[in-house]
């Protein structure tokens, strides 16, 4: 299995998890450790690095229509 990172991926990778482990820290009402806070940023950009290597979003530039695509 071939993983190919960038520098775009992982900057956009670590934004994710400064915003979510921030988020974690600011938001809640009561006191977040500052260690569940990193795991909580951790799982969230890791889930959403495996969902954008399975699911990578493709654009075709072409003439034809595609169908299923709804405006």
């Amino acid at each position: 299995m071939n993983i190919n990172l960038n520098k775009e991926n992982i900057i956009k990778y670590f934004s994710m998890f400064i915003i979510v482990f921030i988020s974690t820290l600011v938001i809640p009402s009561c006191g977040v450790l500052k260690q569940h806070a990193i795991y909580v940023g951790l799982i969230a950009s890791t889930t959403y690095s495996i969902l954008d290597m399975c699911y990578p979003n493709y654009v075709s530039i072409d003439n034809t229509i595609d169908n299923n695509f709804r405006y």
